[in-house]
């Protein structure tokens, strides 16, 4: 039984007072007089026997129960001592209940005063702050950070969820914790788990890429590397991802989808390197362009965090938000500085210092239709729907001092709708405009006739951003802007009666001209351009019963065309990150009923390998980060192409040969093992050769075998390829 406060208290009472009497009695007359005689001890005994006879009569008395009614038990210490009562320890409280806030102004004694008022009016508002300290260093000012006291748990976590990210001024954003969420982040575990180099896949020697594939009965994920022979299984799990996976925009992770939340994998050995809990499913993710935080959606009725942002490294929740008007996802900032979404009333943009509104109020923007991000600026392309005698607008604008500053727009009458496109490289903003001749019918129930279709490209790197247009009168089906380069490429026509047409957008003095380069009749619904431009696969994808299948592979340097190719009921192509090779996938998503299966090309449209794969559900590349090298750096590897190509070619034909080259290097390895037994023995024959003459009488007997040969011939052929060739009697 634990002791209590006051019997310890007792105890310590008792103690002193056994210690002062013995004192007392070392230092008596009695203890100090060593020549006391038999008469003083005969008293002294006596005297000791008559306190023990008073001792034992006041036994025999009752002692008195203090425990009695009679004496007010019913008076509770609540009753006697309410105020102090009040302000016991609670079992259900903890430092749940205390909030640390960091980042406040450090300021001299003078101030502090003035300090406590700025900061109580901030907390009050969220209940009664019990106590509150700020710490001071050895020259009474303040350091900068300050503990709260609440109440309650529910007041403490309101005030953490309000002014985490609070702006007090320019030069104090609040960071606020629970003093409980502190102590466990900065618990520091016994034994750290290492995951390796999560970059280590880049240092493959042949710079081989990595794919995933996944299958959905059984559910299994493999991880291949693109070897020349043929690719290679580098790891395989069964329910690794309960619904999908994702990989990062730079190939450092592999997300994977839980009930509970997401999943992030990594390194050599694909470990598992950090979690989000998100409960109630998870249908969406999306990783900000730097792979520095990541956004999850779980858009499920009545959840108050409906999408959680989250730091990568950390696993920290940085920000919540719940369901609301406008679009729902969010969009980033080339560096990861901000992340935007469309509200009801304009961009709700917020920065990733604070996670709260840049100039703490959403942009205005009446009639907001749709915006996207530059991937190489903080620019903003944003259009606005016609309404009435307003007229639609395209606008640039870009983030300067939390402000959004336009920098183009142009006014575009007639507009049902807008598809903004930026070049990977942010030279060009291509936007194709859906216009029309004649409007009728009601509000709900309008009807549009004599659809006219052409395009607005703003030219990003010339001086004052040109404009262009080029119109098609044809329907437009679908468009593509070539990565890196300067052409477009734009499918139109009706059904599978399409024609592909390739425009070069002028730059520099001929920035306002627009030249079609080539046509391509073929029944083509969407084009693909290889991440570094140049060559494009033209492809007919499965459309409603329309199988698809179709392939078409083009270099559009001299706009010539490679083999055609064939992958009936084609769901989806996909370029590896190098542009290098190329794949086409028919997964079971796309509601076909046959083989599923993926095909690996060369960029020149040769197959080099090809998988059936039971329920495919999903095939992708795994991303590459960007080249370390300038432009001027990738120039001079241009330039001195011809010096490694060689080098390289020889690489490939030793890595094609695949299991021969294994084969080669065994038999190498048995013939240096033959030849070494042979010297030894020929050694040993020599050593031993005068003991034979001795035995034989002199006669060399090894001269008989000197003319006759001991080697055989063995002939050893390889399987190099396989042709089939059409007989012609």
């Amino acid at each position: 039984m634990p002791e209590r406060p006051f019997d310890s208290e007792n105890a310590r009472k008792k103690q002193h007072a056994e210690q002062s009497n013995n004192e007392l009695d070392e230092n008596s007359p009695t203890n100090n007089n060593e020549q006391s005689g038999d008469e003083e001890d005969d008293d002294e005994n006596q005297i000791k026997g008559n306190e023990e006879e008073d001792y034992q009569e006041d036994d025999d008395e009752e002692t008195p129960d203090f425990t009695d009614d009679e004496y007010g038990s019913e008076f509770t210490d609540d009753y006697l001592c309410p105020e102090l009562m009040a302000e016991r320890p609670q079992e259900h409280e903890s430092l749940n209940n205390v909030i640390i806030v960091d980042n406040l102004p450090k300021v001299d004694p003078a101030k502090l005063e003035k300090l406590k008022e700025v900061i109580s009016k901030v907390y009050n508002k969220f209940g009664v702050c019990r106590n509150v300290y700020y710490p001071l260093d050895k020259d009474g000012k303040t350091k900068g950070y300050g503990f709260f006291e609440f109440q309650n748990e529910q007041m403490a976590l309101e005030a953490v969820k309000q002014t985490d990210g609070y702006r007090l001024d320019k030069n104090h954003t609040f960071s606020v914790t629970l003093m409980s969420e502190f102590e466990r982040l900065t618990q520091v575990p016994s034994e750290a788990t290492d995951i390796g180099n999560l970059l280590s896949w880049l240092t493959e020697p042949d710079a081989v890429d990595q794919f995933a594939v996944q299958s959905d009965d059984p559910k299994k994920t493999m991880i291949y590397s693109n070897a020349l022979s043929q690719p290679i299984l580098l790891e395989e799990r069964s329910k690794w991802t309960e619904t999908d996976f994702v990989w990062s925009p730079k190939g450092t992770y592999l997300a994977s989808f839980h009930e509970k939340g997401i999943a992030l994998w990594g390194g050599k050995e694909f470990r598992q390197v950090q979690r989000f809990a998100h409960t109630g499913g998870v249908q969406h993710i999306d990783f900000s362009p730097c792979e520095r935080y990541l956004v999850t959606t779980s858009a499920r009725p009545g959840n108050s965090e409906a999408f959680i942002i989250w730091d990568v490294i950390t696993g920290q929740k940085k920000r919540s938000f719940p369901v609301e008007q406008g679009s729902p996802y969010f969009k980033w900032s080339f560096q990861d500085n901000y992340f935007a979404r469309q509200g009801p009333d304009g961009i709700y943009m917020y920065d990733t210092e604070s996670f709260q509104l840049v100039d703490k109020k959403p942009f205005r923007i009446p009639l907001l239709a749709d915006f996207e991000w530059s991937p190489t600026d903080d620019h903003i392309a944003y259009w606005t729907a016609e309404e009435g005698n307003v007229a639609a607008r395209l606008v640039l604008a870009k983030v300067k001092d939390a402000k959004l500053e336009e920098i183009r727009s142009k006014t575009l009458f007639n507009v049902i709708d807008c598809k903004l496109a930026w070049q990977k490289r942010g030279d060009y903003l291509v936007v194709k405009v859906d216009r029309y001749t004649k409007k009728s019918g009601e509000k709900n129930n309008i009807k549009y006739s004599g659809l006219i279709y052409n395009f607005e490209i703003f030219h990003m790197r010339e001086r004052n951003i040109p404009l262009d247009t080029l119109e098609v009168k044809e329907t437009i089906q679908s468009f593509a802007v070539e990565p890196v380069g300067h052409k477009l490429i734009v499918i139109s026509g009706e059904g599978v009666r399409t024609n592909v047409t390739f425009y070069k957008m002028g730059q520099g003095q001929k920035s306002g001209k627009i030249e079609a380069l080539k046509v391509i009749a073929q029944p083509i619904t969407k084009a693909f351009w290889a991440p570094n431009g140049q060559y494009v696969v033209l492809a007919a994808l499965r459309v409603g019963s329309s199988p698809g299948g179709l392939l078409v592979f083009v270099d559009t340097n001299d706009m010539s065309i490679m083999p055609k190719q064939e992958h009936p009921d084609l769901s989806e192509v996909e370029w590896d990150p190098t542009g290098r090779y190329v794949t086409s996938v028919v997964h079971c998503r796309s509601g076909v009923k046959r083989d599923y299966s993926f095909k690996i090309w060369t960029f020149q449209g040769n197959l080099v390998f090809e998988k059936t794969v039971e329920r495919l559900a999903a095939f992708h590349w795994r991303p590459r980060p960007a080249s370390l090298l300038n432009d001027e750096g990738i120039k001079k590897v241009r330039q001195n192409r011809n010096v490694w190509t060689p080098k390289f070619d020889q690489r490939d034909r030793i890595l094609r040969t695949g299991e021969s080259a294994k084969q080669q290097e065994q038999r190498r390895r048995q013939l240096d093992e033959f030849q070494k037994i042979k010297e030894k023995n020929a050694k040993r024959l020599a050593i031993q050769k005068q003991q034979r003459l001795d035995l034989r009488g002199g006669i060399d007997t090894d001269s008989l075998f000197e003319n006759q040969s001991n080697a055989g011939e063995e002939v050893v052929e390889f399987l190099i390829k396989t042709e089939e060739v059409e007989y012609k009697p």
